[in-house]
């Protein structure tokens, strides 16, 4: 009777505030080539499924990522970074405040000498004194379980989060290293500071931090960049790949492509080979995961139509992996008009309001359920979608 009760609650919120009968194409609402993502099912029905979901400013928003963490049952937040560090904006989870001297980038920028991982973004620092105070922005939530994730060489200085808490663990692979600290009281914020273990140790970056739990739960992952491109992470992001042996997540979803769609010079050649590369990399360190592309959404960015939208849908859906069409599912090209007719589109047209973002995560979640053979949850939660959104075909 608890599930049944907590079932309801999950999928009978509101979906929307203003958003009425937004036009979607349900009969194209799957997951194509989905085998290898249905296998994932058991993993997901017993808390363990393992999730990277890597992509542009749709992922580093967090609307749409984390109604699809929310409906899949989801409860860690995954990697965080104190963007502001890096000249953007922060994260929904810490709010952080910096003292002493720190340098930040990100994939978006030639960053010679920099490592970078799947967050997208590093700070680094030679200050000793240079500290970082994060504190949650949920004033009811709290934390005992800490994870740090490093650069690692032997220049490093060694992350320190206070007195309350205790190293517990620490793994490493190549050039990229986790921190595990442990605390017996709850708390509501933590101070990084560094130590020098060496005298050659005068230099940190810093990765991300998360929230860790002993409870058995989804590992959801979701790093996104504003503005990014594939190409930037696969030819910028060097530590990448050693991060991912050490996640080895189940299943990698890319959403990248809106910002392609728009780049004069972008080549489907060079970006098809770009993707299948990264794809060999990974299951160079991970064999088992699997992997899901998801196309972009039909936008018109200040008005603009993008020049590669539909060429970049096909290159995607070309790739041997799952995929995941949202621009069909949207309507198609030139169906952003009625989804921003229906309040899902910021005045940009670029980046969706939150409640747009949560329908697309709704369909996608819908998509997935059906790969799963997850017929309770998908009948709530398409009765709830229906009552918003009327079902059109793909326009010839």
């Amino acid at each position: 009777m608890r599930y049944l009760f907590l079932l309801f609650w999950v999928f009978s919120r509101p979906l929307f505030a203003k958003v009425d009968s937004t036009q979607v194409c349900h009969s194209c609402n799957v997951i194509q080539s989905d085998s290898d993502v249905a296998a994932l099912a058991p993993k997901w029905k017993s808390g363990t499924l393992k999730v990277l979901h890597l992509g542009d400013s749709h992922v580093q928003i967090g609307h749409f990522s984390g109604e699809i963490k929310r409906l899949l049952g989801v409860r860690q937040e995954g990697i965080q970074f104190p963007y502001s560090l890096a000249k953007s904006v922060d994260g929904r989870v810490f709010k952080s405040k910096a003292s002493g001297r720190w340098e930040g980038t990100s994939i978006l920028k030639p960053s010679a000498g920099w490592n970078i991982g799947l967050a997208g973004y590093a700070v680094s620092t030679r200050d000793s004194a240079a500290q970082i105070t994060f504190t949650l922005k949920d004033s009811l939530a709290t934390l005992k379980q800490i994870r740090v994730w490093t650069n690692s060489d032997s220049c490093a200085m060694i992350p320190d989060v206070g007195p309350e808490f205790m190293l517990d663990k620490r793994g490493q692979s190549g050039n990229v290293a986790y921190w595990d600290f442990k605390s017996n009281t709850s708390l509501s914020q933590f101070t990084l500071s560094l130590q020098k273990g060496t005298s050659k140790q005068d230099e940190f970056t810093l990765h991300g931090v998360e929230i860790l739990s002993n409870e058995t739960s989804i590992d959801y992952q979701d790093l996104g960049v504003a503005g990014a491109q594939f190409t930037h992470l696969k030819s910028r992001g060097n530590i990448v790949l050693d991060q991912i042996e050490l996640l080895k997540p189940d299943l990698i979803i890319c959403s990248f492509g809106t910002n392609e769609a728009y780049n004069a010079n972008w080549n489907p050649a060079t970006y098809r080979q770009a993707l299948v590369e990264f794809i060999q990399d990974v299951k160079s360190k991970s064999p088992e995961t699997v992997f899901l592309f998801t196309s972009p959404p039909d936008t018109r960015s200040q008005k603009r139509i993008p020049k590669f939208q539909q060429e970049v849908v096909r290159t995607l859906a070309e790739m041997p992996a799952a995929y995941y069409d949202l621009n069909q599912v949207m309507g198609g090209f030139g169906s952003s008009a009625e989804w921003v007719k229906n309040g899902c589109f910021l005045k940009d047209q670029l980046h969706l309001t939150k409640e747009g973002y949560q329908l697309q995560a709704k369909l996608f979640v819908l998509a997935l359920f059906k790969s799963w053979s997850e017929s309770t949850r998908f009948e709530i939660l398409q009765n709830q979608v229906n009552q918003h959104t009327v079902s059109i075909g793909i326009p010839k």
